[in-house]
Parts: C-alpha cells; sequence; structure tokens
C-alpha cells in the first residue's frame, strides 16, 4: 500500500503532462509558458532568446526542468530539441492563393477551408512576385513542402498544410476484376484531403472504364484501380476490314482475344478458320 500512492501519482502526472512540439513561431523575444502551452493557468518566463537570432535551439530536458520547477509536467519522449523560429513578417497570401488554385485546377469539386505556409526558418524578404514551385505530390498530400525563390535567386523552401474536403468515388459493394464501373458499384464521397496513394478519382470518367482488381466494398478508388474498357472485348462481334489494293472488303468475326487501340488480336471466322487481325476501332478490325 506504502508503494501503490507514489505510483498512482506518477501515473497521474505522465498522463496529464504537456506533450512539447519540435518548432515554435515567436514574435517577442521573451518567450514564456503560456507560448509553448495556453491551457496553463501558471505564467512564467521560459527563455529570453538574443535579439540578433532568428533561429534557437533548446534542450527539451532544460525546457522540462523548467516546467517542473512550477509543478508542470512535460512530456519530452518524441522531442530531443526544440526550435524557436522568428515570426516572418512577409505576408504569403499570395503563395497561399496559388496552391489553392493548383487544387482547384486538378480537382474543381474540392472545398478548401483553409491553406497554411509557414516559412522554414526566418524568411525575411520575398519579392512581390514571388511563384510557388509546387511538384506533383501537391494533389496526393494535404501537407508537404515547396519552394520559391528569393531575390537573390536562391530557393527558399516553405510547408504547406490544406484543410480541405474532397469528393472521392468508393465502391458501394464488392466489384470484380474487369467489371465496368459505373453508378450502379460506385459513389462519390468527400473525405478529408490529407494523403493519398495516388492520384483519387474525384468524377465518373469520360470513357468506359472498368476495374484491374476485385475490391471490397467501400474502397476509395484512385488511378491505379482502373483501366480503359478495351475497344474489343472477347467473344464480341466484330467486324473485320479486308484490304485488297484500293478495294475494302467488310466481313463478320468473332474476337477470341481482347484489344486495345492497334493490338493484334486473334479472330474467329463464320467458317471456323482463325486469322491476326488489327484492333482500329470500337469493334473493328483490320485482316493481317
Amino acid at each position: 500500500m506504502n508503494n501503490f500512492l507514489p505510483l498512482l501519482l506518477l501515473l497521474v502526472s505522465v498522463f496529464h503532462a504537456h506533450e512539447l512540439k519540435e518548432e515554435y513561431l515567436y514574435t517577442d523575444p521573451t518567450i514564456v509558458s503560456t507560448d509553448l502551452f495556453p491551457e496553463v493557468e501558471k505564467r512564467f518566463e521560459v527563455v529570453r532568446i538574443p535579439a540578433e537570432k532568428t533561429l534557437y535551439r533548446l534542450d527539451a530536458q532544460t525546457l522540462a526542468k523548467t516546467f517542473e520547477l512550477h509543478g508542470i509536467t512535460i512530456d519530452t519522449a518524441k522531442i530531443r530539441y526544440v526550435n524557436f523560429v522568428k515570426k516572418s513578417p512577409v505576408d504569403l497570401t499570395s503563395l497561399e492563393d496559388q496552391l489553392a488554385e493548383k487544387l482547384r485546377e486538378r480537382y474543381p469539386s474540392i472545398r478548401i477551408r483553409a491553406v497554411k505556409i509557414t516559412p522554414r526558418g526566418y524568411l525575411d524578404s520575398l519579392p512581390h512576385d514571388a511563384k510557388g514551385f509546387f511538384d506533383n505530390r501537391i494533389y496526393q498530400n494535404g501537407s508537404g513542402t515547396f519552394y520559391v525563390l528569393n531575390s537573390q535567386g536562391l530557393r527558399r523552401y516553405l510547408d504547406y498544410s490544406v484543410d480541405a474536403l474532397l469528393p472521392v468515388l468508393h465502391t458501394t459493394r464488392r466489384v470484380l476484376r474487369k467489371e465496368t464501373l459505373g453508378g450502379s458499384n460506385t459513389l462519390l464521397k468527400p473525405v478529408p484531403f490529407t494523403s493519398f496513394k495516388d492520384i483519387p478519382l474525384t468524377a465518373f470518367p469520360s470513357e468506359s472504364v472498368r476495374f484491374r482488381s476485385n475490391l471490397k466494398n467501400g474502397t476509395l478508388l484512385n488511378v491505379r484501380n482502373i483501366e480503359a474498357v478495351p475497344l474489343v472485348l472477347r467473344n464480341e462481334n466484330v467486324i473485320v476490314q479486308i484490304r485488297n489494293g484500293s478495294v475494302v472488303l467488310e466481313l463478320s468475326a468473332t474476337a477470341t482475344q481482347e484489344g486495345a487501340l492497334y493490338d493484334i488480336i486473334t479472330i474467329q471466322k463464320r467458317d471456323g478458320k482463325r486469322s491476326k487481325a488489327k484492333v482500329i476501332g470500337k469493334n473493328r478490325v483490320e485482316l493481317q
């Protein structure tokens, strides 16, 4: 019983421990407790950053001991150092608008609630017409990194995060490989724009497509899950063109293989004989 109480107090203390972040922005070089944890009741000075510094690193254990002196427990299990970065005076609204516009161009149905951009380190200035250089990862991730060029032509990296909802097609039942995608087996459902394995399907494709593999009910669909339906399907009737100089003859046959445009497939004629033919259109082939 004597050992139980200290253990209980330790567990309660750990449970209520405040968790440090790896980075904090500041404008006032005198950092106080509520700058790190606004919810704490005690307000006291934690560190005073030298005026000439725009980036200041402090050992997490040193911070923890400062808070412990005031009876506040800090969780430092995940953080070894804490970086204090002076907040940039640069207006980043233009870059936020650029990112939002790129996302709307790719996903017209996206509902963007907020875009946040934070410089990596202190950024004192940018050209008024600064352009963000974004790669294709912005279309699959709600957070990441891009860069701009400063007045000297040097790259300055910035982090972004997007709070948005994106309608994405989901399967409404178990679907089979080679089954055609349509309204009977898929439905648009809004999901948080966080991270996608590939470009998500946000609308029904204009051309006929089918599933590449069997999928479970409720699967979020991306471009890897589908493929175009071939112009010629196995066991379908096809029109066969036979060219002899300027003369073109046509006859009917059955495809024994499926094929996309310009694929060479096998067909079976009405007399039972098989031949090779090139796909030239929807259910149309040319004898080889």
